[in-house]
């Protein structure tokens, strides 16, 4: 049985493989420093902890060359600051809103008061009863 078979990517023609235990292999991308955003294909099993894999492994794409790992790296560090930022600004989102409702509902409670101030008390409320 042949260790590739054909199957269609976004980039045209790619091979799928299947590793010395047979297992299919899925595509996979490297999150290492050395490495960064680099495919490959391994066994499986490699990760399982059992310690039973095969050592089939493979690069797909070429070599990433000083210069764009160290721009992946920068691009890596620029997303998480990102990331981090609009987190923080989520979080001052939600606490101006639950201010701004606050401040509505003290604004109703305040004119609320303010109409019974100048227009009196409507008939038939007793104002001893009145908490202001």
């Amino acid at each position: 049985m042949s260790d590739r078979s054909s199957i269609a990517s976004g980039h045209g023609h790619q091979e799928s493989r299947v590793c010395f235990c047979g297992l299919p292999c899925p595509l996979r991308t490297s999150s290492s420093k050395d490495n960064p955003g680099r495919r490959y294909v391994g066994c499986p099993k490699f990760k399982d902890g059992t310690g039973t894999h095969c050592k089939f492994f493979d690069w797909i794409d070429d070599l990433v060359n000083d210069r764009t790992r160290a721009m992946l790296s920068e691009l890596k560090i620029k997303n998480k600051l990102l990331e981090d930022q609009l987190r923080h600004k989520e979080v001052v989102e939600s606490r101006l809103y639950f201010l701004l409702f606050a401040l509505y509902g003290l604004c109703l409670a305040l004119s609320s008061m303010l109409m019974y101030v100048i227009f009196g008390v409507p008939q038939g409320i007793d104002r001893r009863k009145l908490p202001f």
